[in-house]
């Protein structure tokens, strides 16, 4: 029995381990691109009056989560019809097999 506690207080140990480590990847992610966004900022400003350059960045961001956004639900359609057809077919299979185990 202490050889169970001891494997899953590794495995909650591991876990808590993996999901820091994603966060502080998170956290690292976000500065680059904040940082990135002000260089960007910055050099529009240098050509441009600032405001027609954050409003450029802002269209710019817009566009690309809208694109984002009808891409990502484009693919959750498709996973979900997949899900569905392979619901179905596993429906089918469990139906012939209690049809053959009642005939049987």
């Amino acid at each position: 029995m202490d050889d169970v506690w001891e494997e899953a207080a590794l495995g909650v140990e591991e876990a808590r381990q993996g999901i820091l480590t994603l966060a502080a990847g998170g956290a690292c992610g976000l500065l680059a691109v904040v940082s990135a966004h002000t260089a960007l900022l910055r050099a529009l400003e240098r050509v441009c009056d600032p405001r027609r350059a954050a409003g450029a960045l802002t269209l710019a961001y817009a566009s690309g989560a809208s694109v984002l956004v009808h891409y990502g639900s484009k693919r959750l359609r498709v996973a979900r019809a997949a899900s569905r057809e392979a619901l179905h077919s596993s429906l089918d299979v469990v139906r012939h097999v209690a049809d053959e185990l009642k005939d049987a």
